[in-house]
């Protein structure tokens, strides 16, 4: 995969078997317009089909994570143009949430409204302790429309979540680590390398099994004990007839680091 600028929005770089996707538009406050939602859902394609990624960080720059939509395009467009953009928007989001890896959001700074739901869409996150997070559309006579109401809820209690989005108040990402909304949350300047030492950990293991794992959690998340069960015992079996099974198991027995290939 090489290295990209999504049109100026979005860059893309690789860290070894990590992933890197950024968005560049800070001038801006990184706001998720129709053109950032289209170079991102691009890029994001583009990384799944990568074999060679076994981890995904969603960043920001210049200190904001994203800042969701343009309140001002959003005023002056019509009915039909803010539903086309908010399926764009959403198509973007789902893409993230859809990737095969795990998938880490650093929250260098602000992640409010579609910012927080694009978050909310990878399956763990690193925060600033002094970042904003929020879903605020309420207060604009709005809803969250781009996966937050459903995915909130799978991460704090049901009322927390609807107190959040009912207000449309802020926390910060202190706040967020308590409710159990981010997984860390580190001062600023060091969100990036958390993030990213984070991911290398996880690069380390073995990929078939990191995304079975992610297949379990995000996928199998609404069925019923028994038939997630069964779907668990399925990835099981195809994990036990792996070339990195074995190579786990003689790294065990040989007291040394795994040399895996995903196959």
């Amino acid at each position: 995969m090489r290295n990209g600028d999504g049109g100026g929005r979005v860059e893309v770089s690789r860290r070894g078997a990590v992933a890197v996707l950024r968005l560049t538009n800070g001038e801006r406050r990184n706001v998720l317009d129709l053109a950032t939602a289209t170079a991102m859902q691009e890029a994001v394609e583009c990384i799944g089909r990568d074999g060679g990624v076994r981890c995904v960080v969603i960043a920001g720059s210049d200190g904001v994570f994203a800042s969701g939509a343009d309140i001002r395009e959003l005023d002056a467009a019509s009915t039909e143009e803010n539903l086309a953009y908010n399926r764009r928007l959403r198509a973007a989001v789902n893409a993230v949430a859809a990737l095969p890896m795990p998938t880490i959001a650093a929250l260098n700074g602000h992640a409010i409204g579609g910012g927080l739901e694009l978050a909310l869409a990878c399956l763990l996150r690193v925060a600033s302790t002094e970042a904003k997070l929020g879903l605020p559309e309420v207060r604009l006579g709005i809803i969250p429309a781009t996966g937050g109401l459903a995915r909130l809820p799978l991460l704090v209690p049901r009322a927390t979540a609807a107190e959040l989005v009912l207000t449309g108040e802020l926390i910060s990402g202190a706040e967020a680590r308590e409710l159990g909304l981010v997984n860390q949350a580190v001062p600023a300047a060091k969100v990036m390398e958390r993030a990213l030492e984070l991911a290398a950990r996880i690069a380390r293991v073995a990929p078939l099994s990191a995304r079975a794992i992610v297949q379990s959690l995000c996928r199998d998340a609404n069925l019923p004990i028994a038939d997630a069960n069964l779907r668990v015992e399925d990835r099981l079996a195809s994990l036990l007839a792996s070339r990195d099974r074995h190579e786990g198991a003689r790294a065990f027995l040989e007291r040394r680091e795994p040399e895996f290939e995903g196959a």
